[in-house]
């Protein structure tokens, strides 16, 4: 599995801008670059928390699949919201936690291009267990 193909492949991906840079070893980096479409207040850019949070929830889940090398759908996901993102580009980097045989826990922090802490996050994927199969993929594992 190639991970970039995977995420390159993902329409939802491509319909808000999310960018994966990185994923390796349970660890991944991503961005978003905001525009007028993220926005939830339309007199001014104030990203809407689902952006944020489908950033979060992507580079996490890209930092569960490299420690996993498997495709690893989100079962559930907590996030802070800290600050607004007011415009520019939005950063997520994410770290696996705990990776174990059923479930990986991975924290996500997501920050503007100045730094500035906009929110954390952290989620559990589903690793393993079950028959194999998946809505991925269709058939069990070989």
């Amino acid at each position: 599995m190639v991970l970039s193909e995977l995420f390159d492949e993902m329409p939802f991906n491509d319909r808000l801008g999310i960018e994966l840079l990185d994923a390796e070893d349970g660890h991944a980096k991503g961005k978003l670059e905001l525009s007028s479409e993220h926005s939830s207040n339309p007199n001014t850019m104030i990203a809407h928390g689902g952006v944020t949070y489908a950033l979060a929830d992507t580079i996490g889940g890209a930092a569960a699949v490299s420690a996993n090398y498997t495709v690893t759908p989100t079962i559930d996901m907590r996030i802070d919201y800290l600050s607004p993102a007011t415009g520019g580009t939005l950063y997520a980097d994410a770290e696996v936690i705990r990776n174990g045989n059923n479930v990986a826990t991975v924290e996500v922090d997501v920050t503007d291009e100045e730094g500035t802490d906009i929110a954390t996050a952290r989620g559990t994927y589903k690793t393993g267990g079950g028959d194999g199969s998946s809505a991925w993929r269709g058939e069990p594992d070989e």
